[in-house]
């Protein structure tokens, strides 16, 4: 039987009052634990979930355009 994995992404956005900064990314929380990285990386949400998980994880990232 196979575990059950839960994956949240929740994305936010926040600009402050007098619009000087602008921040926003993703968090992501495996089983109901918040990882340390926000990011909108794909790559490296992927890779901090399964180091997360226990692997040892090598992520390649190539651009094709």
């Amino acid at each position: 039987m196979s575990k059950k994995l839960d994956i949240e992404l929740i994305e936010y956005h926040y600009k402050c009052g007098d619009g000087c900064c602008d921040h926003y990314g993703t968090i992501t929380k495996v089983n109901g634990v918040r990882l340390e990285l926000h990011n909108d990386d794909t790559a490296t949400i992927l890779e901090q979930v399964l180091q997360h998980l226990g692997y040892d994880v090598t992520i390649t990232h190539e651009y094709d355009y």
